[in-house]
């Protein structure tokens, strides 16, 4: 009796493991699909008009709104697509999932910024685009697609909606953490474009980017090691943030 409890109870296991493995791995293959054929329309049919209507309609948004009270804000949202706030950040998260065991999370997480980062320099020298004139800030040197503020900026905002939804927080605050992180990305690429060192497709193609990249890092890792993805080492379930856990432990 107690064999077959435990056979039953097996099954129903490894069906739930499954399925959870499939409905993941179907998201994570359709973002990447999407983004791919939406970046190939990008860089195929928009991006090669010198003045097409998507970084148009972008510079014309905010020619409204330029002030200096205006461009110091932007210059400070932009701060956090840049390596002196994301490197830090991530090392912290990195030292945080070690600490805790969480050895896969580390790695992939590790792998995704560093690849990231060198991602964004290839695709600048691939696609050689001049930056747009009269920027609001001094510095802005280099190419101009993709935008590396925002790539950095999407890629770190995936991460850390990937560590919020493997929380057992209540759903209702995974969406309200989740529209902020998501704010403060967006945030940060249209800054790019307001202080105009950014077009409006620059930080477009960023984003698509940043979907395939994370879509098709996680579709590598998620196969690499199943359903012990989730885990540590000596748990069957991720709790970063446990109702007893205090900063202060």
């Amino acid at each position: 009796m107690r064999k077959q409890l435990l056979a039953e109870k097996f099954l129903e296991d490894l069906n739930g493991t499954i399925n959870e493995f499939t409905i993941e791995l179907l998201v994570a293959f359709s973002l990447l699909i999407v983004s791919s054929f939406l970046f190939y329309i990008l860089i195929h049919f928009i991006i090669p008009e010198k003045e097409n209507i998507l970084d148009q309609t972008g510079f014309l948004m905010f020619r409204h709104l330029v002030s200096p009270a205006h461009t110091q804000i932007a210059k400070f949202a932009t701060f956090f697509g840049t390596g002196s706030f994301l490197i830090p950040c991530y090392i912290l998260i990195i030292a945080w999932l070690l600490r805790n065991n969480y050895i896969r999370y580390a790695l992939m997480t590790s792998t995704i910024a560093i690849s990231s980062l060198a991602l964004g320099w290839i695709l600048k020298d691939l696609f050689h685009r001049s930056r747009p004139s009269h920027h609001l800030v001094i510095g802005a040197g280099g190419y101009s697609f993709p935008s590396g503020h925002a790539l950095g900026g999407f890629i770190f905002t995936g991460v850390i909606l990937y560590i919020i939804w493997q929380t057992r927080k209540h759903f209702h605050i995974k969406c309200l953490l989740s529209t902020l992180v998501c704010t403060c990305g967006m945030i940060v690429g249209l800054s790019r474009i307001y202080l105009h060192v950014h077009y409006a497709t620059d930080v477009l193609g960023s984003l698509l980017i940043a979907l395939f990249w994370f879509s098709l890092l996680y579709i590598f890792f998620r196969i690499l090691y199943g359903r012990k993805m989730h885990n540590k080492e000596n748990e069957t379930e991720i709790d970063f943030f446990p109702s007893n856990y205090h900063l202060d432990n």
